[in-house]
């Protein structure tokens, strides 16, 4: 039985490597379209020798090479252990599940430890396999392992040290398995609540910086919220697409503004809030005469944040070329073209 396994499996080897570039290629697809952000993704096809030996370990468990439904494997590896089952949902609403020889090792016993990961034994649904680039894979089946990084590392880890399983484990080992065990566990468990209360954190800081701003501090998701709410900056905003005739997109370089707000000793959005109402009439014909600048000569992108607009106008404010200067070295290099700019246009906005 063993040796037409086998041959069967040496027949078709080229139509399971293309299945399975078939499968990580769709799941991808799939992913993106739902926006699932995952560490990675893989896939294997069983070597004939790890076949062989497979067959050899299970006995007369195998007729035939359908019983054997791990031949393809597919490993997603997510960072999160919640994203694990998000995953798993979406493998559910587009495969067709052979529940029986699916299972999830991520449930332990409470006196268990070690290896933890879902993995789920899939076959193309029917109205994909019916499909012409389909057909040929049709009762093809294919197991998918998801887990997350840090399950990941301790499969990764626990191979590397010779040990699969409790009860392989000498006794005098089994306390630090345990507590290595926990640790990753637990930090699974962190890193999940983390993941929400920063939700709960962003969620709630339109309202934060509406009523107490003072006691806002300055950072990625503040200044985000701060953008995205703030009438004048929003005004700015509609100016500079207006001329440009384009949406901005959203900035993600908060690391240079916060290094550019920081430069301006502001400590709160607060205070840059309470800074942007007391110079808003010079700042809105400042950020004109910047931007027909920056169409005119096409020095400068001109889809940058507003925000950044503004720190440019508080440079100009100083009328101090040494700390203009100063400030571009922030950007990278020193910039006396733009360091004379924001000085000239603070000065023009005003006898506008």
């Amino acid at each position: 039985m063993k040796d037409q396994i086998l041959e069967v499996y040496k027949q078709n080897i080229k139509i399971y490597t293309a299945y399975k570039e078939r499968v990580v290629n769709l799941l991808t697809d799939l992913l993106l379209d739902q926006e699932i952000v995952i560490h990675q993704i893989s896939g294997r096809t069983k070597s004939l020798e790890s076949l062989s030996k497979k067959i050899d370990e299970k006995g007369e468990k195998y007729t035939c090479i359908q019983d054997i439904t791990d031949i393809i494997g597919i490993r997603i590896i997510t960072y999160l252990e919640s994203d694990v089952d998000i995953v798993y949902a979406l493998i559910e609403k587009e495969f067709a599940i052979d529940t029986q020889n699916s299972i999830d090792k991520r449930i332990l016993k409470t006196d268990q430890f070690g290896y933890r990961s879902l993995h789920v034994v899939t076959m193309l649904n029917e109205s994909r396999s019916d499909l012409k680039e389909y057909k040929k894979y049709k009762g093809f089946k294919c197991e998918i392992q998801v887990r997350s990084i840090l399950q990941h590392a301790w499969a990764e880890i626990e191979h590397d040290l010779g040990y699969k399983g409790e009860i392989s484990i000498p006794d005098q080992y089994k306390r630090t398995f345990n507590r290595l065990s926990a640790l990753l566990e637990t930090a699974d468990i962190e890193f999940d609540r983390l993941k929400a209360e920063l939700k709960e954190y962003e969620t709630n800081m339109p309202a934060l910086i509406k009523s107490k701003p003072e006691n806002v501090d300055i950072n990625s998701t503040s200044i985000n919220s701060f953008l995205s709410t703030n009438n004048i900056l929003l005004e700015v905003q509609k100016l500079i697409e207006e001329r440009i005739m384009a949406k901005l997109k959203p900035t993600d370089d908060f690391d240079l503004i916060i290094k550019l707000i920081k430069f301006h000793n502001f400590n709160s959005i607060g205070e840059l809030e309470k800074m942007l109402k007391a110079n808003k009439e010079r700042f809105l014909k400042f950020s004109k005469l910047f931007i027909e600048s920056g169409i005119k000569t096409n020095m400068r992108p001109m889809t940058i944040a507003p925000l950044l607009y503004f720190l440019h106008f508080l440079v100009g404010e100083t009328q101090n070329m040494e700390k203009a200067i100063q400030y571009t070295t922030i950007f990278g290099q020193k910039n006396p073209t733009f360091a004379t700019e924001y000085i000239s246009f603070y000065k023009e906005a005003g006898e506008v």
